[in-house]
């Protein structure tokens, strides 16, 4: 007999103990959103007004408790379905991978029971405890259901109610389930999956397709008055109440990988590169606890949710020095926050470069969308590698020998999978050409064609891809033969849809695209990412990625042989123009009330190496010393190296930034969606660099000249572009204009994680009187670890800003 589906839809709540967010997700990803139609045959329990569900799979939970209205629903092969109703306040004991079998429905107030069996397809008797809940909540008997909590600030424990009991089973033939996705890694793996990758499946064929939301819910969760073209007001302001609290556990920790086929070490989150996805309906809550286990040797470390706003818990963004001291070798610490916008992103180590040893993951938030798809692939995560440890990169990036400035990648991978060019012969067997490794005579071993990355594709269909840019210096651009791709999303915002064939996204940006495919289910094609462009782009040695694209009859065991059908101009990195991005949902900045000028600069200190600075200022934190812990407590001194900059109680800031160097800058603004006012690349002027490669002056000071400036012109001036990351072109300007609305201690920085590292970066105050009260210990146990790792296993080696 094969598993049936019991849903209840509750007009009031319920709550369940939850699992750790693996379990959540692992359980979730099994799902594909084509498989709902399977479900024939139901017994549900309606809402009324609340629209809310919860699912929970009974493979993990062993009880629901919920207080509603039921409706039971009895078919049978050869007559017509009936229905009773009643009201229900009751707890369902769940046994493990339960099923349903009889030939009757009926409704008893009074006795019996709903039968289950974690054994047999038959049911058997299970009792039922009474309770009463605040939330609704979906149950799904079937393989493919997924578990969320509901919670309050207070309690999620339920309180009694008289008992009710109800006897629900039904009669029918389900069709099978669609057969799981082939599994494999192409071409035929001369590595293996664990040697790769770790223990992740990204970028295999494996890896399901992903939901619209999360959960049994008849409509969206975040509610039908909330769309991408609703007002300022409901996107930022009327956050959707859900209830529901999503749990992660993760564990950062060393390994060894190989995504391109050369073995490097690297830093891991639950052994997996890229990292477990998080995910969220719009409005939830998100629970990840994060255990340091970084050893031989130690680090601390802390992790940024990218994007998210963070209004109400400023200490939650994941900044050492900025929101927290790091997390301590052999410590953990719980971050909680809610998913205020919508869309895609990711998260990363923010402790130095780190991230860039392997420490990020891919976030997903559903919520409303510019135009309908299909399928939702889910998220395609673009990245330059590089086969050294970073913290030698960093040394580099610091130090005093312009030609290592900036430190160019090896190559690019698509969802952690690549192939690097072994029979290169500047690489084989020879030592790595940064300065600081040649006295380690570093050599590299590396194993030809390694595993691509591949995805699956229905012709006739509509799929979202969700792009990200999560390397750490090139820009990249992304491609699918043959196939036009339309914008829908930039950051966190959903825009006007438009129709490009080529998207730029520098490091930390994101954009959402939908691909229709052709009507050729046999084809196979490539999706390509390339970080050409050179110097001025953050370019790579090998720059070109493809990751193959499999329609649903094509032979996965060949590679596709498509060209590519773009021609890529290598000489710029800017991102789409303004005009083509507008906003779905329209909102004009309000008057501005202080301009700040910022200028960017590569410069030379005192003791002769190179800092990235931002007014002749580098930036530099004291990760024992958050800063957000000494706004609060009304410290408003500040050491030069903080580079902080207070806006007091003005309104609105415009900062007009101009880039006094050849090299593109992806700036990232934490708590904060920005305008975009204007951005462009006319300077004329030269450069010491373009003369000579090196600085002119034999004393500290700037190295380069005049970039680009403003002439106070604004693009779309009644709904100008927002995002949180916006590239300045080499030599070029930008306008940006944001509202002094989350007070806390924000970070502005360069993304490209060389430039952070070397000090392209300040942080932003105001309002401090308005900063939300910061929970007692809620910081100051991760200090205090913290603080004794530095004291007694010896000062930290920070050579870098330390963000």
């Amino acid at each position: 007999m094969r598993s049936k589906t019991l849903q209840f839809a509750a007009l009031a709540a319920g709550a369940v103990a939850a699992p750790s967010g693996n379990q959540v997700r692992g359980r979730e990803h099994n799902r594909r959103p084509v498989e709902r139609r399977q479900l024939s045959y139901s017994t549900t329990i309606a809402p009324s007004s609340y629209d809310s569900t919860t699912t929970l799979d009974l493979s993990t939970v062993n009880t629901v408790y919920t207080t509603v209205n039921v409706t039971v629903t009895t078919c049978t092969e050869s007559s017509a379905c009936s229905t009773s109703s009643s009201a229900l306040s009751t707890s369902i004991a769940l046994a493990t991978n339960a099923t349903l079998s009889s030939t009757t429905a009926s409704l008893n107030a009074t006795s019996s029971a709903i039968q289950t069996s974690s054994s047999s397809s038959s049911a058997t008797t299970s009792s039922l405890v009474p309770t009463t809940l605040s939330t609704s909540t979906s149950v799904a008997t079937s393989t493919a259901s997924s578990v969320e909590s509901t919670t309050n600030a207070q309690s999620t424990t339920p309180a009694s109610s008289p008992a009710v009991y109800v006897n629900a089973a039904m009669t029918s033939t389900l069709p099978l389930p669609p057969p799981a996705p082939t599994c494999s890694l192409l071409p035929t793996a001369p590595i293996a999956n664990q040697e790769q990758a770790g223990d992740s499946t990204w970028g295999t064929l494996c890896q399901p397709y992903f939901p619209q939301w999360i959960g049994e819910y008849a409509t969206a969760p975040w509610g039908a008055n909330r769309t991408v073209n609703t007002s300022d007001a409901t996107v930022y302001n009327d956050i959707p109440i859900t209830n529901v609290t999503r749990y992660y556990n993760f564990t950062v920790s060393r390994g060894q990988i190989s995504p391109d086929g050369v073995l490097r070490d690297v830093i891991l989150v639950n052994g997996q590169y890229p990292g477990p996805v998080i995910e969220a309906n719009w409005g939830d809550w998100i629970e990840v606890s994060v255990a340091n286990n970084i050893s031989n040797p130690y680090e601390g470390t802390a992790l940024h949710w990218h994007g998210q706003l963070q209004k109400t818990t400023p200490w939650e963004d994941g900044v050492p020095g900025a929101g927290q001291c790091p997390i301590a070798p052999g410590h953990s610490y719980t971050y909680r926050y809610q998913a205020e916008v919508q869309g895609s992103s990711w998260y990363h180590a923010h402790f130095s470069a780190q991230f860039t040893a392997g420490v990020m993951g891919p976030m997903v938030v559903y919520g409303p969308s510019s135009l309908p798809y299909d399928i939702d692939v889910g998220p395609v995560m673009l990245s330059d590698w590089y086969h050294i440890p970073y913290f030698s990169i960093v040394a580099d990036a610091v130090g005093t020998n312009y030609s290592l400035i900036p430190p160019t990648s090896d190559s690019v991978i698509i969802n952690g999978r690549g192939q690097f060019n072994c029979s290169d012969p500047s690489y084989s067997n020879s030592t790595d050409w940064l300065a600081s490794n040649l006295a380690s005579n570093l050599t590299w071993t590396c194993v030809p064609d390694a595993p691509l990355a591949a995805f699956r594709f229905q012709s006739g269909k509509t799929h979202r891809l969700r792009l990200m840019n999560t390397g750490a210096n090139g820009v990249q651009k992304f491609s699918v033969d043959y196939h036009n791709l339309t914008v829908i999303a930039v950051d966190y915002v959903p825009v006007v849809p438009y129709t490009t064939s080529v998207v730029t996204l520098g490091v930390g940006q994101r954009t959402d695209v939908l691909v229709t495919a052709l009507d050729t289910p046999w084809a196979s094609i490539w999706m390509r990412s390339s970080a050409r462009g050179g110097e001025p782009c953050g370019g790579s040695e090998h720059p070109d990625a493809v990751a193959a694209i499999y329609y649903e009859d094509a032979d996965v065991s060949s590679l596709p042989t498509s060209t590519s059908w773009v021609t890529l101009d290598d000489t710029t990195c800017v991102n789409d123009d303004l005009a083509l991005t507008v906003p779905a949902y329209a909102v004009k900045p309000s008057n501005a009330t202080f301009t700040q000028d910022l200028r960017l600069d590569l410069a030379v200190n005192a003791t002769g190496d190179f800092e990235f600075r931002i007014n002749d200022q580098g930036w530099r934190v004291d990760t024992n010393v958050p800063l957000l812990a000494q706004v609060a407590e009304g410290n408003m001194t500040f050491a030069p190296e903080w580079n902080v900059y207070n806006f007091y109680d003005n309104s609105s800031i415009i900062l007009n930034i101009t880039n006094n160097m050849p090299l593109v800058h992806p700036f990232h603004m934490h708590g904060h969606n920005f305008y975009v006012l204007n951005v462009g690349d006319n300077s004329t002027a030269g450069s010491n660099y373009n003369d000579t490669g090196i600085a002119k002056r034999g004393v500290s000071g700037p190295v380069f000249e005049q970039g680009a400036t403003w002439d106070g012109s604004v693009v779309n001036p009644n709904n100008p572009l927002r995002r949180d990351g916006l590239l300045i072109p080499p030599y070029g300007f930008a306008a940006i204009q944001f509202e002094l609305t989350n007070p806390g201690a924000w970070p502005f920085h360069c993304h490209v994680a060389w430039h952070l590292s070397g000090g392209q970066g300040m942080q932003i105050v105001y309002k401090p009187e308005q900063i939300p009260t910061i929970p007692a210990g809620q910081m100051d146990q991760t200090c205090v670890n913290w603080n004794w790792f530095t004291s007694n296993d010896g000062t930290v080696d920070q050579i870098d800003s330390g963000a």
